[in-house]
């Protein structure tokens, strides 16, 4: 298995933060390894969706907690590859967390590593982004 998490805080709203979530349309704006993502549904537990990437792959997923202006996580099965995305919004004060993490299970160990180090690698600078839009 394969673990990742990362926490950014900054000062903005939960419901600013909340409106780039949770309006897929948006999600490019903060992740540049996306160009666009297809919904189909609303923004809730068991809609589908394909995340189409900026190097011309797709990725489906399933939107599986959903949680509004507090958190929502998505899955993405890749043959018996699981790869859990968290995405999790605290209130501390005037200060907003916002806290991701990455979870894949099914593969071999050196596999899942390797995938895992591609999916994270710019997670920081994409949820620095997040927090400052």
């Amino acid at each position: 298995m394969f673990k990742y998490e990362n926490s950014v805080t900054g000062k903005t709203t939960v419901q600013k933060l909340w409106d780039l979530y949770s309006n897929v349309n948006k999600w490019q704006l903060w992740d540049k390894g996306i160009k666009s993502v297809d919904l189909f549904g609303d923004f809730a537990v068991s809609s589908n969706g394909v995340m189409n990437m900026a190097d011309g792959s797709a990725l489906p997923f399933s939107i599986v907690e959903c949680e509004k202006e507090k958190s929502f996580t998505t899955q993405s099965k890749l043959g018996s590859i699981i790869v859990t995305f968290g995405h999790e919004i605290k209130l501390c004060g005037e200060l907003v967390t916002v806290t991701h993490t990455v979870t894949i299970e099914g593969g071999n160990d050196i596999q899942m590593e390797g995938m895992g180090k591609g999916i994270v690698a710019n997670i920081p600078e994409c949820m620095q982004r997040l927090i400052t839009l």
